[in-house]
C-alpha cells in the first residue's frame, strides 16, 4: 500500500509539497517529497500593460475634459471631442477638433498639461518615480516594463535613469518657459495676464512634441511668422525631444563624437543631413505660393523652412495655413513625417534609427556583405527585420486609414489632404490641412484611434518582435528565391 497525503508538518508557504511513503522493510519507510502542481498565474505581459495604461490615461483625461469645469463657455464638451483632445495630447500628436485656445478653460488647459507630460514621459517613467519617492522596491516586473516603454537594452540602472529623465525634462522645460517668457511679454497676441502661462504651456507642448498651442482660431504659431527668435527657441526646446533623452544623456557624457554609442553617431549624422534636406526642399517648393512663404522677405523664408524642417519630423507647429500649401509640397512633408523622431523621444513615425538599419543593409547588399555595419559597428540581424516590418506596418496602415478618413469628411473631402492628415495621425506630427475639424463623430473616433496606433504600435510591435522565448539552431534548406 503506497498512500499519498499532504504532509502540512513539511508544507513550504510558497511551494506546496506531498508526500509518498514507500515501505522498505518491517519498522521501516523512506519518505519521498514532490513539489505539488500549481496553476500558472495569468498576467498581462509588459506590452498589454503598456497599451492598457495609455487607454486608462485617455479615458480618464477624456472624462476630465467632459466637465463644464474644462470649458471656457462652462458647458460640457461633447465625448468624442474630449476624447479626441485627449488622444492627441496623450499621443503627443497635436490634431485638435476644437481650438485649444479658445474653448478650454484654464482647468482644461492645465489637464492638457499633464496629459501631455504623461504622454511625452510615458506613464511607467511617473510610476516608478511614484514608488522611489515612497521606499518601495521595483519589482523585476515593473523593471521590465519600464525597460520595454524606453526601449532600453539592459535593466540596470532604472531608478538613476528615471530620475534623470524627469530632472532633465522639468529643467528644459523651466528654461524654455522663461525664454518664451521673454519673448511673449509685449507680444499682442498674447494677454500680459497670460504671459507665464502661454510660456510654461508652449515649452511643455513643445519639448514632448505635442504641438498644442493657445494662439487661437486654429492658427498654430502663425502670427509669430516674423518673429524669428520665438522661432528659435520653439526649435531649440524641440530638438532634445526629437533625439530622445538617452542621446542627448550620452552627448553630454561624451562631448567628442567619437566616444558616443553607434546608435547615438547614427541619430546625429542622419538628423544632419534630414534636417537641412527638409529646409531646402521646403523653401524651394513654397517660395513661389503667395499664401505660404512667397509674401515673406528672404531671411524669413529661411527661418520659416528651418522651422518646419523641425516640425515636420515631430512637433507639429506651423507658421502657415497648411490648407494652401501646394499637394507637391505636401508629398515632400509626407516623406519625412514616415521617417518621424529617434526610438525613445517624444515623436513618432518608422523612427530614424529604423531609417539607418535599412540603409546599412541597403549598403551591406550593394556591396555583397553579409551584415548590416555602420560606424564600425555591427547591427543585428533582427533590428532590420525589425526596421522592415515597421515600415511596412506603417505603410498597411496609412493605405488602410485613408480611405476611412477620407470617406467620414462631411463636406467636399479632398484625397491628397486625407492622405496627408491621416498620415500625420499615424505618425504622430499635428501638422493639418483641416482635416479633423470636417470629421463627423466616427471619424474623430477612428482617427482618435489611429493615434494611439502611432503613439503604441510600433514601440509594442517591435518589442514584440524582439522578444525571443527561447534560441533555437533550428534552420531550413535553402530554397530559391528570385528578387529584384
Amino acid at each position: 500500500d503506497l498512500p499519498i497525503e499532504n504532509n502540512p508538518g513539511r508544507s513550504n508557504p510558497l511551494h506546496r509539497r506531498r508526500e509518498r511513503v514507500f515501505a522498505i522493510s518491517r519498522g521501516q519507510s523512506a519518505h519521498l517529497e514532490l513539489p505539488m502542481p500549481q496553476k500558472r498565474k495569468r498576467t498581462l505581459g509588459p506590452h498589454a500593460i503598456i497599451v492598457l495604461g495609455f487607454v486608462v490615461i485617455i479615458l480618464i483625461g477624456t472624462l476630465l475634459l467632459m466637465l463644464p469645469l474644462s470649458s471656457a463657455s462652462g458647458e460640457i464638451t461633447p465625448f468624442v471631442d474630449a476624447l479626441f483632445t485627449s488622444t492627441t495630447a496623450t499621443g503627443t500628436v497635436g490634431l485638435v477638433v476644437v481650438d485649444t485656445g479658445t474653448h478650454w478653460s484654464k482647468f482644461g488647459q492645465g489637464v492638457l498639461i499633464i496629459l501631455m507630460e504623461v504622454g511625452g514621459l510615458g506613464f511607467m517613467a511617473g510610476t516608478i518615480l511614484l514608488f522611489l519617492v515612497l521606499g518601495r522596491q521595483l519589482s523585476l516586473r515593473q523593471r521590465q516594463i519600464f525597460q520595454e516603454s524606453l526601449v532600453l537594452r539592459t535593466m540596470g540602472g532604472m531608478s538613476g535613469i528615471a530620475w534623470r529623465l524627469v530632472v532633465f525634462t522639468l529643467g528644459v522645460e523651466a528654461i524654455g518657459a522663461f525664454a518664451l517668457y521673454l519673448q511673449f511679454n509685449g507680444d499682442s497676441a498674447v494677454a500680459p495676464a497670460d504671459t507665464w502661462w502661454y510660456a510654461v504651456f508652449h515649452s511643455v507642448s513643445a519639448y514632448t512634441g505635442s504641438g498644442l498651442d493657445l494662439m487661437g482660431d486654429f492658427q498654430s504659431f502663425q502670427q509669430q511668422a516674423l518673429r524669428p527668435l520665438v522661432l528659435l527657441t520653439m526649435v531649440l526646446m524641440i530638438i532634445p525631444g526629437d533625439l530622445g533623452f538617452l542621446v542627448v544623456l550620452d552627448v553630454m557624457r561624451n562631448w567628442r563624437l567619437k566616444h558616443l554609442a553607434m546608435e547615438s553617431k547614427l541619430i546625429l549624422w542622419l538628423n544632419i543631413i534630414l534636417w537641412p534636406s527638409a529646409a531646402l526642399g521646403f523653401l524651394v517648393l513654397e517660395s513661389s505660393n503667395p499664401e505660404t512663404l512667397g509674401g515673406m522677405p528672404f531671411l524669413h523664408r529661411l527661418s520659416n523652412s528651418l522651422f518646419h524642417a523641425i516640425t515636420v519630423r515631430n512637433a507639429g507647429f506651423s507658421t502657415i495655413d497648411f490648407s494652401h500649401v501646394g499637394s507637391l509640397t505636401l508629398m515632400f512633408c509626407s516623406v519625412f513625417m514616415f521617417i518621424g523622431a529617434a526610438s525613445a523621444s517624444m515623436g513618432g513615425g518608422i523612427k530614424v534609427n529604423s531609417l539607418g538599419a535599412l540603409l546599412a543593409a541597403s549598403r551591406a547588399g550593394l556591396l555583397g556583405r553579409p551584415n548590416a555595419e555602420a560606424f564600425g559597428r555591427t547591427i543585428p540581424s533582427d533590428r532590420v527585420y525589425v526596421a522592415v516590418t515597421l515600415a511596412l506596418l506603417f505603410f498597411g496602415w496609412t493605405i488602410f486609414s485613408t480611405p476611412i478618413i477620407f470617406a467620414l469628411q462631411i463636406l467636399d473631402p479632398n484625397t491628397m489632404n486625407t492622405l496627408f492628415d491621416s498620415q500625420s495621425a499615424l505618425f504622430n506630427i499635428g501638422l493639418s490641412t483641416g482635416v479633423p475639424t470636417n470629421l463627423n463623430a466616427a471619424g474623430k473616433i477612428f482617427m482618435s484611434l489611429l493615434m494611439l496606433v502611432g503613439r503604441l504600435g510600433p514601440l509594442t510591435v517591435a518589442l514584440a518582435l524582439l522578444r525571443r522565448t527561447r534560441a533555437t539552431k533550428r534552420t531550413y534548406p535553402e530554397g530559391n528565391l528570385r528578387v529584384g
